[in-house]
């Protein structure tokens, strides 16, 4: 533990093939590697960061689902070995008939919780309704994944044994754009630090709105905010990522 109480955290683009969740998985256990070098306590990965974020119709792929699902397990084992922190990625879980946009948190070799998104884009350039379920829709607070026990809902937050006031919240992409985003009823339970995995695309004028958002959203929950969204390996069939990466404390940016 750093004896003057200052946490590191990062904002992580891995490299990315589209629907290719062996390729995605090396690349963040390559990502996770240089974090611990750089001895970083909690890094974000993008939203479906161990699929893609634009595989579109490919989602209702059973072989796809299960393919994300054993490179869950694979991280989780690997990455046992080579981060001593908290990661968070972002992927894709079946259950039963519905499929979730999640952030799955881990910290070595364990699962601590899958997150589900709660507002689901689905205007203009955005299809997600057609693909994945909100939060709301989900009917279970527990899920087997890789063999554990995963608490599963938007009301978990995760708490450091070892470090005190470390209290992280999870939020997805267009959760912050929504009126209440989850992190703020996050924040009011006792998180200090809020994560956002995105895949938000550039348009003209919207880094700008974005970095406006996270400063708002950090200044109001009197918190640390680490946005990370998706990098140029996306697909361009519509869209264009450029993997905007924010990190503000109190409302000031800290790094970008």
């Amino acid at each position: 533990m750093n004896p003057f109480g200052f946490l590191r955290v990062a904002a992580a683009v891995p490299l990315v093939r589209v629907a290719d969740c062996v390729f995605n998985v090396e690349h963040i256990l390559a990502l996770l590697r240089r974090a611990e070098s750089e001895h970083v306590n909690v890094i974000v990965f993008p939203e479906l960061a161990i699929t893609g974020y634009t595989c579109a119709d490919l989602f209702h792929q059973p072989i796809l689902q299960r393919s994300a699902l054993e490179a869950l397990e694979h991280l989780a084992k690997d990455s046992a070995a080579v981060f001593s922190g908290l990661a968070v990625v972002g992927v894709p879980l079946a259950i039963g008939d519905m499929l979730f946009n999640c952030a799955v948190v881990l910290h070595r070799g364990r699962l601590l919780g899958a997150v589900p998104k709660s507002f689901l884009p689905n205007y203009k350039e955005f299809y997600e309704a057609r693909w994945f379920a909100p939060a709301v829709k989900a009917g279970c607070c527990d899920l087997n994944l890789a063999g554990q026990t995963v608490p599963f809902g938007t009301d978990r937050l995760f708490a450091a044994e070892d470090w005190e006031g470390l209290v992280v919240g999870v939020e997805i992409c267009e959760d912050l754009w929504a009126p209440i985003p989850p992190s703020s009823r996050q924040a009011l339970a006792g998180a200090t630090v809020l994560v956002n995995l995105s895949a938000s695309n550039e348009t003209i004028g919207k880094a700008a709105y974005r970095r406006q958002l996270v400063l708002s959203q950090s200044g109001r929950c009197i918190a640390a905010y680490v946005y990370t969204s998706c990098g140029i390996g996306e697909s361009t069939t519509d869209v264009v990522y450029g993997g905007h990466c924010l990190i503000a404390e109190n409302g000031i940016l800290l790094s970008e």
